[in-house]
């Protein structure tokens, strides 16, 4: 890799708590809003998502953003989240929980808990609960580039996202989101996204380096992406 290169690796500590994600889920939740879905990417859902497993403590995904080499670069980030308020979030397993944001009261002197009401800012596709409930391992998904900016040559490795394999059922994938720290991506289903798995997947205008944010780089760059089953030690 290149001399000037930046390192976006997954410390140990969050290390192990993606490794404990290869087991079944009881619920999978997220926080409603506005940004939460996208017409131009149907099926592509963006929030910080909250990861109940079966057996163990709640998981927050979300994402870690730097800015480097005049773009933003990013990795997931894993937190454990021993306490939250599971009335506020949506579920991808009981779509009829569509969580609870803060608006502001007719007297406009606080901000008070509603219903989420409103057209795309929560999910109402078929529950997930069955698919995730068959969750059998967790891969991590690694980014290593090699570039050339104004002559010079830069590089970076960053660990982009986790792919969740699911028994009898396609993976799903979480990626980390360079446009917000609070937000990480969360496909149900790969679709154009197959790219970042298999190279032979790639559809026309969404190759792997198009989807992870650098089909507009404008000089040489090379993209390797490998994906690594994550254990618990």
């Amino acid at each position: 890799m290149a001399a000037n290169t930046i390192e976006l690796a997954l410390p140990a500590a969050e290390h192990v708590l993606a490794a404990t994600l290869g087991a079944p889920w009881r619920d999978l939740l997220y926080v409603p809003g506005p940004d939460f879905t996208s017409s131009l990417e149907p099926g592509l859902f963006k929030s910080a998502i909250v990861v109940v497993p079966a057996d163990g403590p709640a998981i927050r995904i979300s994402s870690i953003v730097m800015p480097a080499f005049g773009i933003e670069l990013c990795r997931v980030q894993l937190e454990a989240l021993p306490d939250y308020r599971a009335d506020m979030l949506g579920s991808f397993c009981e779509p009829e929980r569509r969580g609870r944001i803060f608006v502001m009261s007719k007297e406009r002197d606080a901000l008070a808990p509603r219903p989420t009401d409103r057209s795309g800012w929560s999910y109402t596709g078929p529950s997930l609960g069955d698919r995730l409930g068959r969750v059998e391992r967790v891969r991590l998904i690694r980014e290593r580039v090699a570039a050339n900016l104004g002559g010079q040559q830069v590089g970076w490795a960053a660990d982009r996202g986790l792919v969740i394999d699911v028994r009898d059922s396609e993976p799903c994938l979480v990626l980390a989101s360079a446009e917000s720290a609070e937000q990480a991506l969360f496909l149900p289903v790969p679709r154009l996204y197959r790219a970042l798995l298999s190279s032979t997947a790639a559809a026309p205008g969404a190759t792997a380096r198009d989807l992870l944010g650098y089909g507009e780089w404008p000089e040489a760059f090379e993209l390797a992406l490998e994906t690594r089953a994550l254990r618990v030690p």
